[in-house]
């Protein structure tokens, strides 16, 4: 039992610990895709100003299938100069409320994020 309770605590520090690591961070349930409209990433990189340096930021489109009327999910990536400076953001943004809904801000994966890697 409690080599289990290790080998559990392990894995989670871990993806604590790897989690922590990034500058990117990924914004959802933000806008809807009917919202996305050529000022949305001046607005992200101003709003996010406030917490550091804004590197870049890309708006990211995602069908949820290949039906022609799938959902469209829009996820708002944001990279920073600073790990520290998006840790403080995605603390500020996650839970806060934007037009009549609740923000899921994430750390992302800043490799993935290189790689263009932004569905799933």
């Amino acid at each position: 039992k409690q080599w289990y309770q290790r080998r559990v605590r392990g894995f989670f520090s871990r993806l604590t610990h790897s989690s922590l690591q990034s500058s990117v961070m990924v914004l959802k349930n933000m806008v809807s895709f009917e919202d996305v409209d050529d000022d949305l990433e001046d607005e992200i990189r101003e709003e996010c100003s406030k917490y550091g340096s804004v590197k870049k930021v890309s708006v990211y489109q995602e069908a949820q299938s290949e039906a022609e009327d799938a959902e469209i999910v829009v996820k708002i990536f944001v990279q920073f100069d600073k790990t520290s400076e998006c840790e403080v953001a995605v603390n500020s943004l996650n839970g806060r409320w934007f037009g009549g809904r609740s923000i899921v801000a994430t750390l992302y994966d800043e490799q993935r994020y290189l790689r263009d890697e932004l569905s799933g």
